[in-house]
């Protein structure tokens, strides 16, 4: 159900397409991370986003916004909420423009789609819908190796821990893209690179956030929804008493839940990224027979999404590279999350299916442990220990 007393529709901020990427850049601001693209009468040509953006390995300041064009779907304004949902994942973008006769009208951020299906997380907690799968780096961490993490692990925001893992903070590569590019007066192209080398040995320390909302995982979905709204975040932190990182949950993992069509029964498994049509069914069986073998433990509904990856430029005897990363989100409230890197599609694939299943029997033989009595010799054998 829609919530009624806000818009979903948003201004947006643009750019021409002609305009140089260093101009373009200090569009950024406050809660903008998409700038949309127009050409030529006002055509819509696609988005820029500060993700694009930071994955660019080179960036000359004076190269035109046309170079760094992501596409995007359009919508229309009176389409369904798990439409909307499906948009903004398949492209992987914080927002989608809304069309209406030819014309962009504005946008629907992710966030006040989230809150106006709110409903559906009603007497949810932060552990039902959460990632358990959380990857952190310490405070030492260079920035060339945040970068790298994110990339391999499809991620936008990290904790920064301290050695006793506690939480510091909270990192982005995309804090990162009005540094990298800036222009100095007097810099020539060689002096620019040097110094986004210098800014890529330095510490997360030193440009980590040290304000982190973080949330406990018995709070409400609906009361952490409020405050991603708040705070401008895609992600918020999951610790527990003692300030220790349990979990992450983000606007993608709200968005699958909303992503999935009303009427569907049974596990609604959606494919996102580089599959070729030829290779789409395939992977549609290999994830519903998980799904099917596991059905009496996980749940006999949820969602499943499977996330693709090819990274062209590296290849393998003729293989390329491919990042997955698989969610399942079951209607027992059970969360489970892999990620693999490797050569060709199916074999990526494989070793996530593989990890997601060891994750699955393992919470199962611990909840077999745990549901069998102590035999008598077996509590002797642990009072001996005390």
């Amino acid at each position: 159900m829609v919530n009624e007393d806000f818009s979903i529709i948003s201004d947006f901020v643009s750019v021409n397409a002609d305009e140089a990427i260093s101009k373009a850049v200090e569009k950024f601001k406050g809660k903008i991370r998409e700038i949309l693209v127009f050409g030529e009468r006002e055509v819509l040509l696609g988005y820029l986003t500060q993700r694009h953006l930071t994955r660019q390995s080179k960036i000359q300041p004076d190269s035109k916004v046309s170079n760094f064009i992501i596409r995007v779907p359009t919508i229309r304004e009176n389409v369904s909420l798990d439409e909307i949902a499906r948009s903004i994942l398949s492209a992987k973008i914080r927002s989608v423009p809304v069309e209406e006769n030819s014309k962009i009208i504005g946008i629907i951020k992710d966030i006040d789609l989230i809150r106006s299906a709110s409903e559906i997380f009603e007497d949810k907690t932060v552990n039902d819908v959460m990632t358990r799968d959380l990857i952190a780096v310490s405070s030492d961490t260079t920035i060339a190796k945040l970068i790298a993490i994110s990339r391999t692990n499809n991620i936008s925001r990290t904790p920064v821990v301290d050695h006793n893992n506690k939480l510091l903070g909270i990192v982005s590569p995309y804090d990162l893209t009005g540094i990298l590019l800036s222009e100095f007066p007097g810099q020539t192209l060689g002096d620019r690179q040097a110094t986004q080398l210098d800014v890529l040995a330095v510490n997360v320390s030193e440009i980590m956030s040290e304000n982190v909302i973080t949330c406990f995982k018995d709070d409400s979905v609906d009361e952490v929804i409020q405050k991603l709204y708040k705070n401008n975040h895609k992600a918020m932190v999951v610790v527990d008493t003692e300030n220790h990182p349990i979990g992450i949950i983000t606007t993608r993992d709200l968005l699958e839940t909303i992503s999935r069509p009303p009427a569907s029964e049974g596990y609604y498994i959606r494919v996102i990224g580089d599959v070729a049509d030829s290779d789409m069914n395939q992977v549609m069986e290999m994830g519903a027979d998980i799904v099917k073998k596991y059905a009496v433990f996980i749940g006999n509904s949820g969602q499943f999404y499977i996330h693709a990856k090819a990274i062209p430029k590296k290849k393998f005897r003729g293989f390329v590279l491919y990042q997955v990363r698989l969610r399942i989100a079951t209607d027992k409230g059970k969360v489970y999350v892999s990620r693999s890197e490797g050569y060709g599609l199916f074999g990526a694939f494989a070793v996530a299916l593989d990890r997601i299943e060891r994750e699955i029997l393992s919470e199962r033989e611990l909840e077999i442990k745990q549901q069998q009595p102590k035999s008598k010799r077996y509590i002797l054998e642990e009072l001996e220990d005390i």
